[in-house]
């Protein structure tokens, strides 16, 4: 997926997507969930419309034309406020064959009669209208995936799947086996919460990271799927802090504690009566530097 517009708040987001839509490109809009609070205030950009790898290039295509073409002025009284402005001997260049055209970025003319008035709040409020019912049927939740062939064996690849436009989870199959061997879920914000991962490839998903805020927190495994966790680590924002290996009665028998990412010292059961009996400290390379016998409980 890649991000091919950021929009000002989610009806500009919902016109694009419409626009997409007409061309025969799907796209999803996220970010939509930090107005809640400001309405359809802009929210600096953390709207934004995302599509399918392949269809960036295009969709990108697409929205620059439509932001280029000039907006047709239809109404009269405009087009003979701007005769005067420049006279029938300045004829501006984007007045050409009796078709008059303002550019996106060029200013109204200060005065109107009241008809031409009337016609831009009637199109003010019409807009503004349709953008809030786009939102309001776009913010009603619906399951959809996206499968993406990477290598285009007829196999995908990874499931993107949505309840509504937010993604909820992308599954992976990295051996091209047909199985889901990964799973990544992910919040509202679109940042991951858990990875539940198919390490050995044998069709069950052992192992499951969680992160918080974007960052790993932990993550542990199963290998023999017996229901109970063999192996555990803890991290503080990404950073590991310790590891834990457990026997099949649930026993702590190993311990490693790490500082930046090292391991500093340990505690482990020697003779496998599930009892940490004896202690180890490490150096910097990770290599065993001393080891003792841990007082008996």
């Amino acid at each position: 997926m890649q991000i091919v517009y950021h929009a000002a708040h989610s009806a500009d987001a919902q016109l694009v997507r419409g626009l997409l839509a007409e061309e025969g490109i799907r796209s999803f809009v996220f970010g939509g969930a930090l107005e809640g609070g400001a309405g359809l205030l802009p929210v600096g950009g953390a709207v934004r419309l995302e599509v399918a790898d392949d269809d960036a290039e295009r969709a990108r295509t697409i929205i620059q034309a439509w932001q280029d073409t000039a907006v047709p002025l239809d109404d009269q009284d405009d087009a003979d406020e701007v005769d005067r402005d420049y006279g029938d001997d300045d004829t501006p260049a984007h007045v050409e064959g009796g078709n008059l055209y303002r550019p996106l970025n060029q200013r109204l003319p200060s005065r109107h009669t009241g008809a031409g008035l009337g016609g831009i709040v009637f199109a003010l409020i019409a807009g503004a209208l349709g953008g809030a019912i786009a939102t309001g049927i776009a913010m009603q939740p619906h399951a959809s995936q996206q499968p993406v062939d990477y290598n285009d064996d007829g196999r995908p690849d990874e499931t993107l799947v949505f309840e509504g436009e937010r993604l909820q989870r992308v599954d992976a199959d990295r051996n091209s086996d047909g199985e889901v061997d990964q799973r990544t879920h992910y919040d509202e914000r679109g940042l991951a919460t858990e990875i539940e991962e198919d390490q050995d490839f044998d069709g069950v998903r052992e192992t499951a990271s969680r992160y918080e805020n974007g960052q790993l927190a932990g993550r542990n495994a199963d290998y023999d799927g017996d229901g109970q966790v063999d192996w555990q680590q803890a991290a503080k924002r990404g950073v590991l802090q310790n590891e834990q290996w457990f026997d099949k009665r649930g026993n702590l028998i190993k311990h490693i504690d790490y500082v930046d990412n090292r391991p500093v010292s340990g505690e482990f059961d020697s003779d496998g009566d599930g009892v940490r009996d004896t202690a180890r400290d490490y150096d910097p390379r990770g290599e065993i530097s001393a080891s003792r016998p841990l007082p008996t409980p």
